[in-house]
């Protein structure tokens, strides 16, 4: 009796042990962490349109850890180009298409300098690049969740699958940092406000399959519905930079105002947001070079913006980007460089650029 006693003492310990292992977070799971980005300063540097290589990536990230940047985000591919390598799209590294070991270089290069990076593959729109290199690779799977030449078919199953994919091989890239987190997109998703539903399944199935991998999910703005808002996990973070998502009619705005989540919707649902103002902290780098387009955006980055100026719309149905939310107490901010028409824009001048961003915080 003693000795069987035993035994069972022994086989109720090492089950508790088991229960009590399997309900302790693991090590990725505990990796994801929205509040980091509250009071943080961050730079977005577009490589979907304007493609840097690992040289000039250096180059990019050494002057944000310069200015006091804690982390640098690399949109990764838009509608122009995709620049990274993929093993499942099969593409070929080139100078701009960065191999899985340069990007892991790359995530070293910052480690190092207290940068952390974000990769940013933009879903379910903004996919024109990821589609045409899909129809190569994968003819019957780009038929399959094609929505229109610019953007996936986000209520489809198949395109979660497809993403999930995807995400994992850039997550083996970024994985060796302290903090990790991929900026999702989600933004400027066509569709009707019904079709967004499905948006927001869309969107936490892939934050619940990131989160498992230990990476903070961050999603902008101007696609989430204050109706879906509560449906939307907790735990993302929203990178806020219009509620009108530059639309300017008197009936979308009116529209928006009614239907797009506010600022005060994030607040009262407790919701981590990072300010990406689209007048205030939005540039585009066909203009570096230029001295007074230069000089008006940073003197206005510097001497106006403050982190609880927003880009909403008023109670009159006006696009104003100087909504003062005074219970916002975060200083987390995102200032993003966008590429459109700057093919002729140098590396260096860039940099310089950077070197004049002083953040308010």
């Amino acid at each position: 009796m003693h000795r069987r006693l035993r035994f069972g003492l022994l086989t109720l310990l090492a089950l508790l042990s088991i229960l009590l292992f399997c309900g302790q977070p693991t090590q990725a799971q505990a990796a994801a962490n929205p509040s980091a980005f509250a009071n943080r300063q961050g730079l977005l540097i577009d490589l979907g349109r304007h493609p840097l290589s690992e040289k000039g990536l250096q180059q990019v990230i050494q002057a944000a850890a310069d200015q006091k940047f804690h982390y640098v985000v690399l949109h990764l591919s838009d509608n122009e180009h995709l620049s990274f390598q993929s093993k499942y799209l099969k593409n070929k590294a080139t100078k701009t298409v960065l191999s899985p070991a340069a990007l892991k270089r790359l995530v070293s290069f910052a480690k190092t300098r207290d940068v952390q990076l974000v990769p940013a593959l933009d879903v379910p729109a903004h996919t024109g690049a990821l589609l045409r290199q899909l129809k190569k690779s994968h003819p019957k799977i780009y038929r399959h969740v094609k929505l229109d030449s610019q953007s996936l078919d986000y209520t489809n199953q198949a395109t979660v699958t497809l993403v999930k994919k995807l995400y994992q091989e850039l997550d083996t890239s970024f994985k060796k940092q302290p903090q990790r987190a991929l900026l999702l997109g989600a933004d400027e998703v066509p569709g009707t406000d019904n079709d967004y539903k499905q948006l927001t399944t869309f969107i936490n199935q892939l934050n619940q399959f990131q989160n498992k991998r230990g990476y903070t999910t961050i999603v902008w703005n101007d696609s989430l519905l204050k109706g879906q808002l509560s449906k939307l996990n907790r735990n993302i973070v929203v990178n806020y930079w219009s509620q009108s998502g530059n639309r300017a009619t008197t009936k979308a705005l009116s529209d928006r105002r009614a239907n797009r989540v506010s600022v005060s919707d994030l607040l009262k649902a407790k919701r981590t947001i990072v300010n990406a103002n689209s007048y205030a902290t939005y540039y585009q780098l066909q203009f570096i070079g230029n001295a007074a387009n230069d000089q008006y955006f940073t003197s206005y980055l510097r001497d106006s913006y403050r982190p609880y100026f927003f880009n909403e719309i008023s109670a009159t149905g006006q696009n104003q980007d100087r909504t003062y939310e005074p219970k916002v107490t975060t200083t987390g901010t995102l200032v993003s460089l966008w590429g459109h028409d700057a093919q002729g824009v140098k590396t260096s001048a860039i940099v310089d650029f950077i070197h004049k961003l002083d953040v308010p915080k």
